[in-house]
């Protein structure tokens, strides 16, 4: 049994799972992902119990295996693994860039490749930095290089950028002053911007050694085939100079590949040190290596080569330890000695240009190759030359492959900042010359040697010789100088140096360098001896060889100096060995040495005879310190020796060259403080010595030598030792000084010699005073210490006396500028050094009246610059000295500020900024590119800048002691110059950032004490109340988001920084501004309080809540949140107000209501209920004006009773603040809360308070709800939001905002050309303003004109407008009423015939677009919005929309679900249940709706109008609207399909506005559902069928060349109904006795059905007698065929009803009324199609029918139904019959029920005015054009007139019509009028919009796409025959006109209601009625080819909508 133990050990209680663990099958089981942090509790043997970090409450059993223990912290009770700093630093940047990194790539955002790029080198960096393999140097590099990518990915994202220090760790900014945080800033700025330009540049910000530079080379192979072994010298190359640089590293290759030397294997590495930067400038810099074979003259493949090869290795790794203790120039110098046969001979050469890498970045590190040729018959020289050349190299199969890296810094640096690279003994290369600066311990004596070239004749040979020549260092005596020769790095160092052979060459050119290193002491001994030896090629003859000449040269020359630089050529000598002694190894040192000294003789010595024609060229450079070749510098240094010429030598020494000066620096200085101290004659030489020592300095301090000042500084510390030196130095620099400022004499021109030598010297003097100076304290130090500081006072009496000399020399009338000046510069150095040997307090007194010396205009720049480097001084960090400096300081630098010096203002320096930001806009450049002059303005301020920000970091250490008064002495001297000056300042120049850094600087250090000891002083100067004003100013100024802001945005912590500051001095400016400014009030202050303080809280960098949670906690961690502390203060400073509240109402209900709405709930708690104390201010304050809020405490009948300025304030505020997107849901909340407590407890605002918050609160809901839908892609719900806040501020009577969200609705409109609308909307301003010349108000203004002054120019220039809206929309009715208006005014007010003239005109205009231009009514839209998913306004509510142009069903379905892409399309109109209604979804149904005429329709009763004219009124102006969906009623028994059975459902809707409006859609307000009866229904067909009859007689009678065809069709429809059974259905169904039985109430439609039955036969009649008279000879036989059906018809109709007669008569001579043809296309206009019809009495399908055929479907002729679209505007019931209800009274009609009881309705009487218009008297609506129906459609009219819609125009008559019968009573007028109306809905086809062109096959009465069909069963019967009596009444016109081509329509009784057709689907059975087939194909023939060859009229194109993606 396992046992479980608790886990103690810190270690074992953290992990993360290393693998998936999923065993959720097993118990008591914890389920693991990857990576899923884990606290363990418990443990067994193999298992862990614990939980999941992210689900601590499910615990569980895990094994232990697969979780990887971590160490960790508890962090706020979390745990988290225990990581370094920068590792935790990646890991949330990674986290972070993560979620924004997503968002870039849903938006492909083009800088998403860079962060992925950036974020995987990250993720790179942190794995390395957590495996813990890198060395330190190793992780220095990625931390910084890590650094360096968050920081540029950071400005990439636009994140916060980091301050971090050198190393890359983050700063704590709390540790550091306000100045220096600016300035690391700003550094980071820099440091991102590097990193920018150079993306390739190594990760470090290492400062090294800017003097020192470093190679590292690392030779990894050489790839070559070898056949012996060589030696491979590496060397740095200057390509112009075709000179080495540095010495050889010599690598030791063996002929297997790899190095000889077992140390050089896999460390083959050399250190080229002591580069400058002038050497890796030069323009070709080369790495060559030159390959020296060793081994035999020529290659041998033999055996024996091969053995000897090894022997030959180790010879050469002998000839170092040899001894020799005499050089032999015998025969058995020809081998080794081991006796092996070894010649050095060139195999070749390798090099690469290194300066495109060392150019690469300031640390390159890469492997390079570097091609090699061997040597042919060129020597290694010549080989190289060619190789750079390039040239003749052919193909070079060869190469050697190294690496280097290029390090700064010397070479201590580089051990320790990279010990991986130095961590073996690296071999060292220096250069052969000096390094920049020689340090005091680089003892150097190094002689580098070449042999260059020689020339020797030939004696006894016929072939050149193959010469070799052996170099050694020999004694005086000849003796050899051991182990003073080096090849190079690398190799050990020898006795004698062998140079390469070159096969038979008497000229041979060597160009092999070696360095000498003899120590100093031998040096003048020494000299070189060169061994000329012929090597021959076969190995036992050159055992024999001799040397055949011999060469030697000095070191040391005869004057003591070495020897010279450059080139020497030496004379050769024979040697004899026959006569040659042996015993006498110098001989030679008797002979010249070179060929300048032989001069023409020919000496000879012992054997050694001279080859005249023989030479040896040598090159000698040297690089020593302690050697010299100047003689004037050596008889300096040896001067004791020489004391004859002391004075010469000094004199000499200024000519000496400055390179052999800085060599020998110290042992000068010694020579010359030694003549200085020790001679005899001071007044002689002490000024001599004082100048030599000043002419040292100066060489020193060229800018060639400035690098050898540390040499000076180390010996002044460490190696000067004259403790006498001070007192002459000290009596020479006051006899300089005095001699200087004695009087002088006047030239003859009378002016002052101020060139004279004493002033020179003078100048050089102070100039160097510094140095001076140095050795002055050096001395006396070492002298105190000597002494025991015996004679302070003696010395410091003399010091005072010389800086009185100073002081005198500056008041002195002598104009000795520069020598003052040079004192300023160099005062601060004297004074840190006079620290060693002088009180400070005296020193500062000295330098304070030093400087008060100055006249004020005197030296400005170097008083300023002294100043500067003071403050950097150790002397300035003591208390007392600062107590006497800084007043001083401060005093120049406020004067400096405020000064006016050499023609500068203190504003000349922004206003050049100001000039130079525009020059730049204009130019198109940056500032920085613009070469401007630097004014002394702008050097003074910078100069002013650093000082001020140097004395602030200095004093914010800690190391100091105390700064309380220095701080208050900045305060009260600078303080306000600071401010004022940073207030002034441009934004945009560059030192304005500074100047605020430091004045925040100094309020970061300011206390209460400071804050109260300031006031005072202010107070007392009465400069308080501006100083309040100025600092309140300025900190809303630096807070505020309508200012350039001082620093980026990115400086998250020195903004942070800078609020922590700026709230600390609020904190104790409120302090201030209640104890002197609340009694006496100032409100000037008060207000600048609170606009500051208020401001200050709202600023975006504190809203915490916009952050993401990284940047929330690091700013919550550092900073805290102080916008609470903000809003306490200003809380309190509220309520210290008192009396003088009202005062600031409403002034500061928008600050205050902005910062209570900061999403911060107590924060909110505490800044609501200020609004409440605000409203009883108001409420309580007096009428009168001189009376005070307190005085009307005593007397409450002088309350003003009301708040209406706050009420006012608090809405316009509102709406702005919530606009700007303050404010949330739960901020209204709250408020309403707060709010209501505080009213309902207050006796007096109880009502009105509460009143004020419920509609403060309804304003905050639709302020939101907008706020939320103004984004939204649905234009519609834009407007809505708009329009709520519309009625809302009308209702509030806000003029100023009303008019305001008017522009708003207005504009978008006109974004969406809603032109009508638009102009609608903009009516809205013109119903505020009135025909008058008053002056607008402020609230009236339009910013549409703002040229316009008062209402009667506004209003005349909105009417203009919006009649040209109309005009665009169409709306020339409602711009015709427009202009009614403005012509009343012209003609009656204002007089201007003018304006009347050409008003006139253009309404003139408007009437004939009327009639001539085409336009299209609208379609109307039912949409439901259905589910919680919508916007509140939207949910479960109902719209009637107005279409667009042209808009079908389809298309508007297809738009609605654009605009809610998440809203799902209902199929059914049934209402959905509350599962749909409160769901979370979004649900939408929609139908097509007809537009039910309103009553000013009217007018056109009984009158002939254009049917242009009238078709507008049909679907314009509308409020009501109505739908109808037909049901099968079986419960009366009979047959389900009987037409006893068919019902219609109808709904008529009521909107709340007409339309169309100031929107295209008004929700529903009311909804009324009734049935009509199938007998009601009946009738409302035969109405509608003999009105159609009736009108298309008219037509025909009016115009004989309208076509027949649309009359042929309806007759053959009518009297032969062979599909739908014509009226006979109706007569089976409806006209029997059994029916009158069971229904009795029936009685009267009964009879009616049987009147419109007998009334159809005349019209008929005169229709077939008619269409005799029109139909040409191809319609015979259709004539005939009409003719016989009709005699059946009217004989059963006869026989049945009776004969009706007709008011119409046929006469042939009547005069028939025309129009152009343009106007036929309106005949077959779908819109007016507002009847359909329905036979009955066939099992067919009713279907759609039209009158016209188009064109593009002739080819469905056949198949009359292939065509037919139930989406087509034409098709069945999709436009309802509307009849004229005569009635003026309000009698409810009866509407019988479905179970036969009549139910009472009420008649709907609309309203024609909107609330937001007085009484309607325009029409308002936009008609619209609709295209031609199809073929199809047409088609199937010709077999039932009665199943389609009607669409003729009707005829105008040309004869007075009078009815045959009595007029009936009115009761019975009422009593027919109250009858149902017809049925008739709206049908398409929606299931797979847009359009679908086939027909469905089922027919439901809940479906959408067939609302008003019906399948076979709901067909109408046939028409009964007409009685023999008088016709109905035809002077009425019907709602829905049929127009006629000529484009007038007769009118009939207009119906208040509409009959909506209904329409079917077709059944599976075909149809196979021949004799149809037959007419339709007839007819459809006869359609193409109508009045013979007559063209057919044009169809004009539909008009496309911009937002319709479909117009069928």
């Amino acid at each position: 049994m396992s046992v479980w133990s608790d886990c103690n050990a810190k270690q074992a209680e953290f992990g993360i799972a290393k693998c998936n663990f999923d065993q959720e099958s097993k118990p008591h089981r914890l389920n693991l992902d990857v990576g899923d942090a884990v606290i363990i509790l418990k443990e067994t043997t193999h298992w862990y119990y614990g939980y999941r970090q992210k689900a601590k409450e499910i615990r569980g059993i895990f094994p232990k295996s697969y979780i990887h223990l971590c160490e960790y912290n508890i962090v706020n009770g979390e745990y988290c693994i225990q990581r370094t700093d920068i590792v935790e630093e990646i890991t949330k940047v990674l986290l972070e860039w993560g979620s924004i990194a997503k968002d870039y790539f849903l938006t492909t955002n083009p800088s998403f490749p860079k962060i992925r790029r950036k974020m995987n080198e990250l993720n790179n960096n942190r794995a390395a930095l957590i495996s813990g393999n890198l060395p330190l140097d190793e992780v220095r590099k990625v931390k910084l290089l890590a650094t360096n990518q968050i920081d540029t990915g950071n400005k990439l994202l636009g994140l916060d950028m980091v301050v971090r220090d050198e190393s890359g760790d983050i700063l704590d900014t709390n540790a550091i002053c306000t100045t220096e945080l600016y300035e690391q800033h700003m550094h980071a700025v820099q440091r991102i911007d590097k990193a920018n330009r150079l993306s390739s540049e190594r990760g470090t910000t290492r400062t090294p050694n800017k003097y020192s530079h470093n190679i590292l080379l690392h030779v990894n192979a050489f790839v070559c085939k070898f056949q012996e072994d060589s030696d491979l010298l590496f060397t740095l190359f200057d390509g112009e100079t075709h000179k080495p640089i540095s010495e050889n590293y010599v690598v030791k290759w063996s002929r297997t590949g790899i190095a000889r030397d077992t140390d050089q294997i896999d460390n083959n590495r050399v250190l080229f040190t002591d580069l400058s930067k002038s050497d890796l400038a030069i323009a070709k810099m080369y790495l060559v290596c030159y390959a020296i074979r060793i081994g035999s003259m020529e290659f041998k493949d033999s055996a024996e080569s091969k053995r000897t090869s090894m022997s030959i290795a180790n010879s050469m790794l002998n000839a170092s330890s040899r001894k020799a203790s005499q050089l032999s120039v015998s025969s058995s110098g020809s081998s080794s000695s081991n006796g092996e046969y070894i010649i050095r001979r060139p195999f070749g050469v390798a090099c690469k240009d290194l300066t495109p890498f060392i150019n690469k970045s300031d640390d390159f590190r890469g492997n390079i190759d570097l091609p090699f040729i061997m040597c042919e018959k060129e020597t290694l020289d010549g080989t190289l030359r060619k190789l750079i050349a390039n040239k003749d190299i052919g193909k070079i199969d060869s190469k050697m492959a190294v690496t280097i890296e290029v390090l700064r810094g010397d070479i201590k640096q580089i051990k320790e900042e990279f010990p991986r690279l130095m961590h073996t003994n690296v071999p060292v290369a220096r250069k052969m010359g000096f390094p920049e600066v020689i340090l005091p311990g680089d003892v150097r004596n190094d002689l580098y040697l070449t042999i260059c070239s020689g020339e020797f004749a030939r004696i006894a040979k016929t072939s050149e010789k193959n010469v070799e020549v052996s170099v050694c260092v020999a004694n005086e005596q000849g003796y050899l100088m051991p182990g003073v020769l080096s090849i190079g790095a690398g190799h050990q160092p020898i006795d004698e140096y062998k140079s390469v052979v070159y096969y038979h060459d008497d000229k041979p050119k060597w160009q092999e360098t070696f360095k000498i290193h003899v120590p100093i002491e031998d040096f003048k001994q020494c000299h070189l001896r060169f061994v000329l030896k012929h090597r021959s090629s076969n190995e036992q003859k050159d055992r024999t060889e001799k040397p055949f000449g011999l060469a030697y040269v000095r070191l040391m020359q005869a004057n003591g100096t070495t020897i010279t630089q450059g080139q020497h050529i030496l004379a050769v000598y024979k040697i004899d060995h026959k006569k040659y002694d042996k015993t006498v190894a110098n001989c030679y040192l008797e002979l010249p040495a070179t060929v300048a000294e032989l001069q023409g003789a020919k000496p000879s010595i012992g054997g050694l005879t001279l080859l005249p024609k023989d030479q040896l060229s040598i090159g000698v450079n040297l690089c020593s310190t302690k050697l010299t070749q100047s003689v004037s510098l050596l008889g300096l240094l040896n001067w004791s020796a020489h004391k004859e010429t002391l004075e010469q030598s000094l004199n000499a020494l200024s000519t000496v060259p400055g390179e052999e000066v800085v060599k020998f620096l110290q042992d000068i200085l010694d020579a010359l403080f030694n003549i200085l101290v020790e001679n005899d004659h001071p007044e002689k030489y002490d000024q001599l010595v004082f100048m030599s020592i000043i002419h040292l300095i100066e060489t020193v301090s060229d800018l060639k030598y400035q690098h050898f000042l540390s040499v000076l500084d180390v010996y002044i510390n460490e190696s000067f030792s004259f403790t006498l030196a001070y007192t002459k130095l000290m009596d020479v620099l006051q006899k300089n000084i005095s001699e200087a400022i004695s009087p002088k004499e006047k030239s003859a021109d009378g002016n002052d010699l101020e060139e004279s030598p004493e002033v020179r010297r003078l100048y050089k003097t102070t100039r160097y005073l510094h140095y001076v100076m140095k050795f002055v304290i050096r001395s006396r130090v070492l002298y105190a210490e000597m002494n025991c500081n015996t004679d302070y006072m003696d010395f410091a009496t003399r010091l005072q006396e010389l800086l009185r000399m100073f002081i005198d020399m500056i008041g002195c009338p002598s104009n000795l500028l520069k020598s003052e000046g040079a004192l300023l510069k160099n005062l601060h150095i004297i004074a840190t050094d006079l620290m060693q040997v002088f009180e400070h307090v005296r020193l500062s007194i000295s330098i304070v009246e030093i400087l008060e010396k100055f006249p004020p205009r005197r030296l400005t720049q170097s008083k300023m610059g002294c100043i500067k480097d003071f403050v950097e001084t150790k002397l300035f960090t003591l208390p007392k000295c600062r107590a006497i400096l800084l007043p001083v300081f401060c005093k120049h630098i406020k004067d400096h500020l405020e000064s006016k010096e050499e023609g500068d203002s203190k504003t000349d320096i922004w206003q050049q900024e100001k000039n130079l930001s525009k020059a730049a806009k204009v130019l198109g450049q940056k500032k920085s590119q613009l070469h401007t002059c630097d004014t002394t303005a702008n050097k003074k301020i910078a100069e002013c800048i650093n000082i001020m920000n140097n004395i602030l970091k200095l004093l914010f250490r800690s190391d100091v002691g105390s700064t309380h008064n220095d701080i208050r002495d900045i305060m009260i001297i600078l303080f306000r110059t600071v401010m004022k000056a940073a207030h002034a300042l441009d934004r945009d120049t560059g030192l304005v950032g500074k100047f605020f850094a430091i004045m925040l600087g100094i309020l970061q250090r300011m206390d209460a004490q400071h804050y109260e000891y300031f006031v005072k002083d202010l107070h007392q100067s009465g400069e308080l109340k501006h100083f309040v004003i100025e600092i309140l100013l300025v900190f809303e100024e630096l807070v505020s988001p309508h200012q350039k802001a001082v620093f980026p945005r990115d400086w998250m912590d020195m903004i942070m920084h800078q609020n922590t500051v700026i709230l600390g001095a609020l904190k104790h400016l409120t302090v201030v501004i209640t104890d002197y400014f609340l009694c006496p009030f100032e409100k000037q202050i008060w207000s600048n309080f609170f606009q500051c303080s208020i401001a200050f809280l709202v600023q975006s960098p504190l809203q915490l809540n916009d952050f993401n949670d990284n940047k929330r906690q690091i700013v919550f961690a550092r900073y805290r949140d102080i916008r609470k502390d903000t809003a306490m203060e200003i809380r309190k400073m509220w309520f210290q107000l008192g009396q003088h509240k009202p005062k600031f109402v409403p002034q500061l209900v928008e600050p205050i209501l902005e910062m209570s709405m900061i999403p911060e709930k107590e924060l909110r708690q505490e800044t609501i209920p200020i609004f409440f104390d605000m409203m009883q201010c108001e409420y309580y304050s007096s009428r009168l004006e001189h009376e005070s809020y307190g005085d009307t405490k005593f007397n409450n009948a002088h309350h003003k009773g009301n708040f209406s300025d706050f009420k006012t304030a608090m809405i316009e505020k509102l709406d702005i603040l919530i606009g700007a997107g303050k404010g949330d849901a739960e901020y209204k909340h709250l408020f309403e809360t707060i709010m209501l407590e505080r009213c309902a407890a207050h006796n007096t605002l109880n009502v009105d308070g509460t009143a004020f918050v419920q509609m403060v609160t309804r304003l905050m809901d639709k302020l939101l709800e907008y706020r939320f839908i103004i984004q939204d892609e649905s234009k519609e719900n834009r407007m809505a939001c708009t329009f709520s806040l519309l009625q809302f501020y009308s209702e509030v009577d806000l003029k100023e905002m009303y008019i305001r969200y008017v522009n708003k609705l207005c504009a978008l409109h006109m974004e969406f050309e809603n032109y009508t609308e638009a102009a609608f909307t903009l009516k809205l301003h013109t119903e505020l303003l009135r025909w008058t010349d008053t002056e607008l108000s402020h609230q009236l203004r339009s910013y549409r004109h703002n040229n316009c002054r008062t209402h009667r120019q506004l209003k005349e220039a909105l009417y203009f407008e919006i009649m040209e809206y109309f005009d665009k929309g169409k709306q020339w009715e409602c711009a015709i009423d427009m202009c009614r208006v403005l012509a009343r005014q012209y003609e009656e007010e204002i007089f201007d015939y003018l304006k009347l003239a050409e008003l006139l005109n253009r309404m003139a205009l408007f009437y004939e677009k009327i009639i001539k231009e085409l336009r299209h009514n609208s379609e109307y839209f039912r949409v439901c919005f259905y589910g919680r998913g919508f916007p509140r306004f939207l949910q479960n509510r109902v719209y009637i929309f107005r279409g667009k142009e042209y808009e079908r069903h389809s298309d508007f379905c297809a738009r609605m679900l654009v605009q809610h892409p998440q809203a799902e399309l209902m199929q059914t109109l049934e209402a959905p249940g509350d599962d749909i209604t409160n769901s979370d979804g979004q649900y939408i149904q929609v139908n097509k709706v007809e537009p039910i005429m309103g009553q000013a329709f009217n007018k056109f009763n009984d009158k002939i109008i254009n049917n242009e004219i009238v078709k507008y009124f049909t679907a314009n102006n509308v409020q009501k609207f109505q739908f109808s969906r037909p049901f099968r009623d079986s419960t009366n028994g009979g047959d389900r399909d009987d037409v006893r059975n068919l019902w219609l459902e109808r709904t008529e809707l009521r909107i709340s506005y007409p339309l169309p409006g100031i929107l295209r859609w008004f929700p529903v307000v009311e909804t009324n559902t009734f049935k009509i009866s199938p007998l009601e229904r009946a009738v409302e067909i035969m109405k509608d069928t003999n009105r159609d009859i009736r009108q298309l007689v008219i037509l025909h009678k009016s115009d004989e060349t309208l076509h027949i065809n649309p009359l042929s069709m309806k007759l053959n429809g009518i009297v032969d109904p062979a599909v739908m059974g014509g009226f006979a259905k109706y007569e089976e169904a409806f006209l029997t006795d059994d029916y009158l039985e069971q229904n009795p109430d029936d009685k009267e439609l009964v009879e009616e059905l049987k009147e419109l039955i007998a009334n159809q036969i005349p019209l008929l009649d005169l229709a077939i007698q008619l269409h005799r008279l029109r139909a040409p000879d191809s319609l015979k036989a259709l004539q005939e065929h009409l003719e016989r059906c009709f005699a059946d018809m009217q004989q059963h109709v006869e026989q049945r009803y009776g004969r009706k007669s007709c008011d119409l008569k046929i006469e042939r001579d009547s005069v028939v009324m025309r129009r152009p043809n343009s106007f036929l296309p309106s005949l077959f206009d779908g819109s007016n199609n507002r009847h359909s019809e329905t036979s009955m009495g066939s099992s067919d399908s009713g279907l759609s029918k039209s009158t016209f055929l188009p064109r593009p479907q002739t080819n469905s002729i056949k198949n009359p139904f292939s065509g037919l679209s139930f989406n087509t505007r034409p098709s069945l019931g999709h436009s309802p019959s509307i009849k004229s209800n005569k009635s003026k009274d309000k009698t409810p009609s009866k509407r019988r029920t479905k179970d036969g009881k009549v139910k009472e309705r009420e008649a709907h009487s609309l309203s024609s005015s909107q609330w937001y218009t007085p009484p309607l008297s325009t029409i308002t609506s936009t008609p619209e054009k609709e295209i031609n129906t199809s073929i199809a459609s047409l088609a199937s009219t010709s077999n039932s007139s009665l199943s389609g819609p009607k669409t003729p125009d009707p005829h105008v008559l040309t004869e007075e019509l009078t009815p045959k019968r009595p007029l009936r009573s009115e009761m019975e007028k009422e009593r027919r009028l109250s009858r149902p109306a017809s049925i008739a809905t709206p049908t398409a086809s929606i299931k797979n919009f847009p359009d679908t062109r086939s027909l469905s096959e089922s027919s439901n009465r809940n479906s959408v796409e067939t609302t008003d069909s019906t399948s076979e069963e709901d067909i109408r019967p046939p028409p009964l025959p007409a009685k023999a009596r008088d016709s109905t009444d035809f002077t009425s016109l019907s709602q829905n006109m049929d127009w006629t081509p000529n484009g007038y329509a007769m009118l009939s009784t207009i119906s208040n209601t509409s009959s909506m057709s209904t329409t079917s689907t077709l059944t599976k059975t075909s149809i196979t009625n021949t004799t149809y087939e037959y007419l339709e194909t007839t007819n459809f023939s006869l359609v193409g080819a109508i009045d013979g060859n007559k063209p057919r009229p044009p169809t004009p194109p539909p008009k496309p909508s911009r937002h319709s993606k479909h117009i069928p």
